[in-house]
């Protein structure tokens, strides 16, 4: 058995060794020429399709991350290549750097989050962990999900409203869909021209989902008109290209990485290594054990300090957000060529950053409303 695997997966050498014989590539060099005899294929986010695998022996692939629109399912499916995601492994991860954002707008615009409403769009796995975090912190949070509404059985989303509905509602905008184009709901381009003008006037918008869910051209116009009044930015409309005009305008930019967490990237391995074993008919060799946490633990005298300003200093201690945005704004200035590469290196080398469920938070006079805000967005309490 031989196996290929994306030097960027965490424990992948140790955990696919249990099954074969490991070779690792850079995904980011992957070829044809490098999988002439291998029997299975594990990566993050390359593109798999035609051109990387038609003639070779590959036929499973384990992709570590939750998005799937970089593996041609209906290829896949023609040539019999049994293809695997994660899609719950950096779910955490996303919520943490979401909400790690929307804490450092509030503290550097001077915005109160309490009070302010949300319009979620997509509420599974990600989208209900952010909706729980934003109404742990006061916020109203106006869900839709049609393809769960369209559920009968499925009781809670018969509650969720039209998006044309909860749009004119909304301080803050926040899709997590995945990125789709055909189907009874489709999300490519959901948020163009016609729909952002229904948005609150000045409403900010938050997406950590797919780049395409947004009209580039019309989120841009839409900045610069002040129709949507600011933008948090993780992914974007065919990158690795991506718009400098609209990374220019947005309040936070980052290239894509909300999901870059350790934790999200061990679960990524382990979850597509189980589907293997699973495959092959093996058992799991391995259970892999998280490494004690750089900041296992952070200790703060909460008195005379507002709730909001606390939660903003515990994630901003863990959060790199912000120090990603000034990475990536390093990039603007540089020929397209070089950009791409770069927004690639970006997300290739990426700091060792934990979730917030890895440190303690220690918070001396804290109120009970206040732990409990804490401890919903993850962390840890004595």
């Amino acid at each position: 058995m031989k196996i290929v695997c994306d030097t960027n997966l965490p424990l992948g050498r140790t955990l696919f060794s249990t099954l074969g014989q490991v070779t690792l590539v850079d995904g980011g060099r992957l070829g044809k020429h490098l999988l002439a005899d291998a029997d299975m294929l594990m990566v993050r986010d390359t593109p798999v399709n035609a051109a990387l695998l038609e003639g070779t022996p590959v036929r499973f692939v384990g992709t570590a991350v939750t998005g799937t629109d970089h593996m041609d399912q209906a290829w896949l499916g023609q040539a019999g290549i049994r293809w695997v995601h994660a899609p719950r492994a950096n779910g955490e991860s996303v919520a943490d750097y979401c909400l790690a954002a929307l804490l450092e707008y509030g503290h550097t615009r001077h915005r109160r989050l309490e009070g302010a409403t949300v319009a979620l769009i997509g509420v599974g796995w990600i989208g209900g962990m952010v909706r729980r975090r934003c109404e742990a912190l006061g916020m109203r949070v106006l869900c839709n999900d049609p393809p769960r509404r369209d559920n009968p059985r499925d009781a809670e989303a018969q509650g969720f409203l039209p998006l044309g509905d909860i749009l004119p509602e909304a301080d803050y905008i926040i899709p997590f869909v995945p990125l789709t184009q055909d189907g009874p709901h489709p999300t490519w381009h959901l948020l163009d021209g016609p729909t952002l003008a229904k948005a609150k006037y000045g409403a900010v918008l938050i997406n950590m989902a797919r780049g395409a869910v947004c009209d580039t051209p019309a989120l841009i116009a839409a900045l610069r008109e002040g129709q949507i009044g600011d933008a948090i930015l993780d992914v974007w409309e065919n990158e690795p290209d991506f718009s400098t005009e609209l990374a220019g305008l947005a309040f936070l930019a980052t290239p894509h990485l909300a999901g870059h967490s350790y934790e999200g990237k061990v679960n990524g391995t382990v979850a597509i290594y189980h589907a293997a074993c699973a495959y092959l008919g093996k058992q799991p060799a391995i259970l892999p054990v998280m490494p004690p946490p750089v900041i296992p633990r952070i200790e703060v005298d909460v008195q005379g300090h507002g709730d909001e300003e606390t939660l903003w200093f515990l994630t901003q201690r863990l959060s790199m957000v912000v120090a990603d945005h000034l990475n990536f704004q390093d990039l603007m200035a540089l020929p397209e060529a070089i950009r791409r590469r770069r927004f690639t290196a970006q997300r290739r080398t990426y700091p060792y950053r934990r979730q917030f469920s890895a440190t303690t938070a220690i918070l001396r006079h804290a109120t009970p409303a206040l732990l409990a805000k804490a401890a919903a967005l993850g962390f840890k309490l004595p």
